[in-house]
């Protein structure tokens, strides 16, 4: 479900690519083992979500840090497999060895991705010429489609800027880039500088509709890494479904309401953590579970999350019309 040539790539991507690409859970066995029926169910259970349009596969949702290589490669056959090209799947491939990452993307090609998201290294030395010698490096050697990705969170330690991003571009099949910060001019600094060559998207609603607002012409069909539709909504209250068809039809004021909605049962049981600069993926992943995804089983160095804390969201939940 990709394009062959490199060059054609950033077309593919702007013109395939609508609604929320959402993290995938990874469900384990007591023993520490990867659940793989249960992640096939897991499949399509949140392709099912009101609003989804395919996969984010290997973000820090899916506990990826915690798998070898091999099991990485694993998760992404069960689930492109599972799939079955109904939907298009972005495989994350981030390894702050870029050899690791080159393997990653050419088995992700080879297994039907759609493109993949490559961060800055996570790890180590890092500086703007090395980070970029590094993207080089990593695109010199795959064909598949590029997303980067630039956040403020201190989980990466890295923000990869505009101007370093814009220094990207000679990369052909650099496609995209995610930014999720909680500054919308630096959104809006990104959106100007390379919003006319490559997607600029987000997995935030409240920048993905301000950038359809503000940058019609530029502005992205989809969001990248998204996990709110899995927490925030149920069939019976589909609010991230309602606010994407709002947003992609251009009715603002009904997206608006909906993207507040959003936001604010978002804050009291995500956002929150996100300000401290982590996400706290055994809180989420448990409530995942609660509104009916198999998050069965964590990988040290997670662990569960605080009794306190977990009752707190679930009251949210219930208050909202989630849980019973």
């Amino acid at each position: 479900m990709s394009p062959r040539k490199r060059s054609a790539a950033r077309q593919w991507v702007r013109a395939n690519l609508r609604r929320y690409f959402v993290a995938c859970y990874t469900p384990f066995h007591r023993d520490g083992e990867i659940d793989e029926p249960a992640l096939r169910r897991n499949v399509r259970a949140t392709l099912a979500k009101p609003g989804v349009g395919g996969l984010s596969l290997h973000s820090i949702h899916q506990e990826f840090w915690t798998l070898t290589l091999a099991e990485r490669k694993r998760v992404t056959d069960a689930i492109l497999e599972e799939v079955a090209g109904e939907a298009p799947v972005v495989v994350g491939i981030s390894d702050p060895a870029a050899r690791n990452a080159v393997d990653l993307a050419r088995h992700a090609e080879a297994a039907g991705a759609a493109a993949v998201m490559l961060w800055p290294p996570y790890y180590g030395p890092r500086t703007p010429a090395g980070v970029r010698a590094y993207y080089e490096s990593v695109a010199e050697r795959i064909d598949i489609g590029i997303f980067a990705y630039s956040t403020t969170l201190s989980e990466l330690g890295f923000l990869l800027d505009a101007a370093q991003v814009e220094g990207l571009l000679g990369i052909e099949h650099l496609c995209g880039v995610q930014v999720t910060v909680n500054d919308p001019a630096r959104f809006d600094e990104m959106m100007r500088r390379v919003g006319d060559r490559i997607c600029v998207t987000t997995s935030l609603e409240e920048t993905f509709l301000r950038a359809r607002r503000l940058f019609a012409e530029r502005a992205s069909d989809f969001t990248l890494g998204s996990s709110r539709p899995l927490l925030v909504q149920n069939a019976e209250h589909p609010v991230c479904g309602r606010f994407m068809d709002a947003a992609l039809r251009g009715d603002w004021n009904e997206a608006e309401s909906f993207q507040r909605r959003i936001s604010a049962l978002a804050q009291r049981l995500q956002t929150r953590y996100f300000a401290q600069g982590f996400h706290h993926v055994a809180l989420f992943k448990r409530l995942a579970g609660l509104l009916g995804l198999e998050t069965h089983g964590l990988r040290p160095p997670l662990a569960e999350p605080d009794a306190v804390e977990l009752a707190e969201c679930v009251e949210v939940l219930r208050g909202a019309g989630l849980l019973p």
